[in-house]
């Protein structure tokens, strides 16, 4: 089964396709990432922020952009995201923040 998701419509204005299988191996966006004000840890499965950890429920892939969704309903957007660095858009706020990988 296949289904659209809106990636953060007018804040990147990207729509993005996935399998509704959940997360799965392996994802670009995969490490730990400086952003300035916070530390982010991503796995394949879960999000972390320093304070507390998020269980990914959906990934969707266009390009070297990535939609998360996670099991409360919110929606996350890592674009750009490459071997060096990547930007972080809040689905909820539209706050960004540019990050560098760290590991």
């Amino acid at each position: 089964m296949t289904r659209v998701l809106p990636c953060l419509a007018g804040v990147l204005g990207l729509t993005a396709c996935g399998s509704n299988d959940g997360p799965a191996d392996p994802y670009a966006f995969v490490g730990t990432w400086d952003c300035g004000t916070t530390e982010l840890s991503l796995t394949n499965t879960t999000y972390s922020d320093g304070t507390n950890s998020y269980p990914i429920q959906f990934v969707a892939r266009d390009g070297m952009n990535y939609t998360l969704r996670f099991a409360n309903g919110t929606i996350m957007a890592l674009a750009a995201v490459t071997e060096t660095g990547m930007t972080r858009v809040s689905g909820n706020t539209g706050a960004q923040l540019n990050c560098r990988r760290t590991s």
